[in-house]
């Protein structure tokens, strides 16, 4: 997926200014893609460049103007269609994985310990996504509940994926508790998974 087709589905609800966009990525998407600031007003500028969006400047009373966007008919064509075309291929770059990849060149100490810190990362995005969840339930809070229904969806798949993640990474954690244990014939406090 591209930051392109990303940017004209957050336009495509309503013409926001870059800083709306960020924080709508922040807020709303972060779960599936992320950009930092320099990269979207890049891709904004193109984008108007091939007219997919369009630009004016609101004037504001104490502070600075602010350019707001908004998608065009082209831009809403060529959203739809990406959205119709077949899924890219999944895992395209998952650095975690390729971490895990080559950890047998690491002690079992400093594996636990990257496991570890993954798992309470994991645990934080999904208190974020629960806490998401419950403020986008409500269908009756939008203008575009069509919309609304399938990112309820996709916040569900998401805590759906990283809670499967979460079990894997507990499994592996029980699985060097385990060597560890056998390596030094005593049981090793502290290498259980936390509930």
């Amino acid at each position: 997926m591209s930051l392109r087709n990303a940017l004209l589905g957050v336009l495509s609800l309503r013409e926001m200014s870059g800083y709306d966009i960020k924080r709508s990525f922040d807020h709303a998407v972060h779960f599936v893609w992320n950009a930092a600031d320099s990269q979207i007003y890049r891709e904004l500028r193109d984008m108007e460049k091939h007219e997919l969006i369009v630009s004016h400047l609101v004037q504001q009373d104490g502070k600075p103007n602010k350019r707001v966007y908004r998608v065009t008919e082209h831009g809403l064509a060529t959203l739809d269609e990406w959205l119709r075309s077949p899924a890219e291929a999944p895992f395209d770059k998952e650095p975690f994985l390729m971490r895990l990849f080559f950890m047998g060149r690491i002690d079992r100490d400093d594996a636990i310990r990257v496991l570890s810190e993954r798992r309470d990362e994991i645990r934080a995005l999904l208190a974020v996504a629960s806490d998401r969840l419950e403020m986008y339930s409500d269908l009756s809070r939008t203008e575009h509940p069509e919309m609304l229904w399938w990112q309820v969806r996709l916040i569900k798949g998401f805590e759906h994926t990283q809670t499967a993640q979460l079990e894997w990474i507990d499994s592996l954690l029980d699985e060097l508790r385990t060597q560890v244990e056998r390596d030094h014939g005593t049981e090793v406090p502290g290498l259980m998974s936390e509930d």
